[in-house]
């Protein structure tokens, strides 16, 4: 929380305004302001004019980019890593390697590492594990069509279920394959392009954005699907954005959609409800922001949940406050984004949830960072993880999970 006008929407809108007019000139403290930025879209939920800030924003941070405002090391990993997938994966692993250490170092050590505000580390992703691109290598498409509105689909994964969330990305596949959706996952998919866009580098973005475009463009599908909201966002609005002009960026962005509503689209949640009961777990949800605000779904993801066997939804103070993830921010900002988490946390801890589900990678991280510092021992996972293990035995008619007993409080 702040009560300085430069870092409200407000204050950032009038800045950019100046700064796009030649009123302004860029500065440290200007770059700072915008860098605090979490990019959670609620301004433009809020604003009564419907002012697209959005794009405001965006050309403020190009404008300060091109003025030489990407550090060199953020410079190198955008333009000479994350439109590189080998790369990107090596680096991960790298990264993955470096987290054995992190994660197991002494007590006494912890206190000197980043990201350890007094000696409590941070949750680290699994990235030595292999990814779901070379799990899905010769994946040209499976599952037989049911005669749904929908009978072949693209999988666009992003960059973290790729790297660190692969068991997602499998499971997103298989549940549209029980679904009778034939599923490709094409292995000319890139990042997003998110960092770099939020970043300003719209080189790098539009870089991203043609190579999307061209691996999508020549396939034969009805839907592109995706299970990150920032991914989401990204190719449904911010792509015709990057590619202002171009008719294959709008027919592409036109095809994207949410895991969770083409299952609902498709009347999966009617079968789930044919499975036997067992015990309850109670499992609660968080709304990304790009994917409420981005993508504007919200009622699919709890339709889906309530109607799993086995499962009792509660919902969560809350549950569209942003849990302070926002990509970068939580590495530029640990303190402020530690903050949004210790809210979640109480959130989850209130509601008495045995789990927390949401549809972001990022999100999941973030969330399970904070439970873990609020040391409540409840797990965090995607929806499509959570449809899985709900159904497992919905074909036999065994589908049943007994929940864990609640810590005590």
């Amino acid at each position: 929380m702040s009560y300085s006008e430069t870092l409200s929407a407000r204050g950032k809108l009038r800045i950019a305004r100046a700064l796009l007019s030649g009123q302004l000139k860029q500065s440290p403290r200007i770059a700072a302001d915008f860098d605090m930025c979490l990019s959670c879209l609620k301004c433009v939920e809020a604003c009564p004019a419907k002012i697209d800030t959005v794009a405001l924003f965006q050309a403020a941070r190009a404008d300060m980019a091109a003025a030489g405002g990407m550090g060199i090391v953020k410079k190198l990993i955008l333009r000479h890593v994350l439109p590189f997938p080998a790369r990107l994966n090596f680096l991960a692993k790298l990264t993955g390697l470096a987290t054995i250490f992190y994660d197991n170092a002494p007590d006494a050590l912890a206190r000197f590492l980043p990201y350890a505000n007094q000696g409590s580390r941070r949750t680290t992703p699994r990235l030595l594990q292999k990814n779901l691109r070379s799990l899905v290598q010769h994946r040209h498409g499976q599952g037989a069509a049911r005669g749904g509105a929908l009978r072949k689909v693209a999988y666009f994964s992003g960059c973290m279920t790729d790297l660190a969330y692969p068991d997602t990305g499998l499971n997103v596949m298989r549940q549209l394959e029980k679904a009778g959706v034939e599923v490709a996952y094409p292995q000319g998919q890139v990042c997003c392009g998110a960092p770099a866009w939020f970043a300003g580098d719209n080189d790098t973005a539009r870089q991203l954005a043609k190579k999307n475009i061209e691996t999508f463009d020549g396939l034969d599908v009805e839907a592109i699907v995706v299970s990150c909201a920032t991914c989401g966002s990204m190719l449904s609005h911010a792509l015709p954005m990057i590619m202002e002009g171009d008719k294959r960026a709008t027919a592409l962005a036109e095809k994207v959609v949410d895991f969770q509503k083409l299952l609902v689209e498709l009347g999966v949640e009617r079968e789930f409800a044919k499975a036997p009961g067992g015990g309850k777990l109670r499992v609660t949800y968080h709304d990304p922001c790009h994917l409420k605000r981005g993508m504007g779904v919200s009622a699919e993801p709890r339709i889906l949940i309530k109607s799993l066997p086995n499962v009792e939804f509660v919902e969560m103070v809350g549950a569209d406050v942003c849990c302070g993830g926002a990509g970068a921010f939580t590495l530029d900002h640990p303190e402020q984004s530690a903050r949004f988490g210790q809210f979640k946390a109480k959130a989850v801890e209130e509601s008495g949830a045995d789990i927390v589900v949401t549809s972001c990678p990022s999100c999941q991280l973030q969330l399970a960072d904070a439970l873990s510092r609020a040391g409540l021992d409840v797990p965090v996972m995607s929806t499509a993880d959570l449809v899985a293990m709900a159904t497992s035995g919905v074909a036999t008619g065994e589908g049943r999970f007994t929940p864990k007993p609640r810590l005590p409080r």
